[in-house]
């Protein structure tokens, strides 16, 4: 028998261990997910941003038996009544903010998988708004069911609900509504389908405190062992670089939006 000389052994292996390579994640038990759905950035049909970085920080195809997209106020109700579930995309501060948590209610969240500061966006530049005061007496489109005037509150503003994202521009655009108030990255994509850049905002001015996209899920034990090993799975994500890498393909800033 040829023996390999044990030298050509260690260099072989030291190759191995030093190779640089993506980090390898383990596969996740989900458990059933209701997602939010509010137009081409969480679209029914499985496409759109946050359903795609669902599929990517989750590791999943995301099979429909454990992951349904539904309109806004549906998927809210699916999630309240099914106490095994969770809500994405959420957060505890979010579903208390809104009025989303009722009392003997036990939530759980995940870590921050991407920050979604919001924007207000006006028909021009000589209409920016910069503050609550520049609010006053205008009319202000925003996503059905966001509950923003729960956030907001009674600052002199008429709220005007919009059920699609899409549509929530093109009012903006027409002059039906003074200014809209939205997401980030959401408002980029749905202005980029359009063709169109994004509207005249202050991008300093934070209407609401910036959001930090989560998992939300009642409190039960397998829900708790998701969330760790879902929690573990992004700090790989994001020391691998491979979170930011995502972000980067897609022209957004890991500056801006990473957690």
């Amino acid at each position: 028998m040829r023996h390999i000389p044990l030298l050509l052994v260690f260099v072989f292996l030291l190759t191995i261990v030093t190779r640089p390579s993506k980090a390898h994640h383990p596969e996740l038990k989900i458990p059933h997910i209701f997602a939010t759905g509010w137009g081409i950035t969480l679209d029914a049909d499985g496409s759109g941003f946050y359903n795609d970085y669902a599929r990517f920080t989750l590791g999943s195809d995301l099979a429909q038996e454990n992951y349904l997209v539904a309109p806004y106020k549906r998927a809210m109700r699916s999630f309240k009544r099914d106490r095994t579930s969770c809500i994405y995309p959420k957060s505890i501060d979010t579903l208390m903010r809104t009025g989303d948590w009722s009392e003997g209610e036990s939530y759980i969240e995940s870590s921050a998988m991407l920050r979604s500061p919001m924007r207000i966006f006006s028909r021009d530049a000589t209409s920016i708004i910069h503050s609550q005061a520049d609010l006053r007496g205008k009319k202000l489109a925003y996503a059905l069911g966001a509950k923003v005037p729960n956030s907001m509150g009674d600052i002199g503003v008429e709220y005007v609900p919009i059920a699609d994202e899409v549509d929530k521009a093109k009012i903006l655009e027409t002059g039906t509504v003074d200014a809209m108030i939205a997401n980030m990255p959401d408002a980029y994509f749905v202005f980029k389908s359009l063709g169109q850049e994004l509207p005249p905002h202050d991008p300093n001015y934070d209407p609401i405190p910036v959001p930090s996209i989560r998992i939300v899920c009642h409190d039960t034990a397998n829900n708790k062992a998701f969330i760790k090993e879902f929690n573990h799975r992004l700090e790989e994500l994001a020391a691998s670089g491979e979170m930011a890498d995502y972000l980067k393909k897609l022209g957004l800033s890991p500056i801006v939006y990473m957690p």
